[in-house]
């Protein structure tokens, strides 16, 4: 384990924070390491009354792409991951949901990322109303699991945790029926 010797602060944005890490290596030698400090984020898998999945199609500027993934967005400070999943879920396709379930937990990219993703799966859906945040564009879908299925293989779907959480979700039902 490594201890941090000092933590300089490099950039502080509104939703993330960079920093410059002097740390002490197992073998007791000195380096450096430079960490991408988020929040924590939720991703919701939901089906509709048709077994289908909702996503959502918005241009993500990081990747210079039109991505389509997973309902999904970041914890408030102190939030529980449930109640963000039930917030997200919400605010970006307009459904509420009568059960949601955790799945699993996940860190985004352990190398430099301190971040971890929150999957949850939801049914009993109905429809709410949309509250999109003011710089959210985004194009409510949905998809069936076959359609899904091939999105990942012909790649339109490239979003870590959408693929994951669909992949977790099929192998656990393949192992608990």
């Amino acid at each position: 384990m490594n201890d941090i010797l000092s933590e300089n602060i490099v950039y502080q944005g509104r939703i993330l924070k960079m920093t410059h890490d002097e740390v002490t290596f197992e073998d007791g030698s000195r380096g450096y390491r430079d960490v991408l400090h988020l929040p924590g984020a939720v991703a919701i898998l939901a089906f509709d009354e048709n077994g289908r999945i909702l996503m959502v199609s918005q241009y993500r500027h990081a990747v210079e792409d039109e991505v389509l993934e997973l309902p999904a967005g970041m914890l408030e400070k102190g939030e529980d991951p449930l109640v963000a999943a039930k917030r997200e879920l919400q605010e970006e396709t307009g459904y509420a949901c009568g059960k949601i379930v955790h799945m699993t937990d996940f860190y985004t990219s352990p190398g430099v990322v301190k971040e971890t993703l929150h999957l949850y799966l939801a049914g009993d859906l109905h429809y709410v109303h949309q509250n999109l945040d003011d710089d959210e564009f985004l194009r409510v879908r949905t998809v069936s699991r076959q359609e899904f299925e091939q999105m990942i293989f012909d790649n339109r779907i490239k979003d870590a945790k959408t693929i994951i959480a669909y992949l977790f979700w099929k192998n656990y039902l393949k192992e608990n029926g």
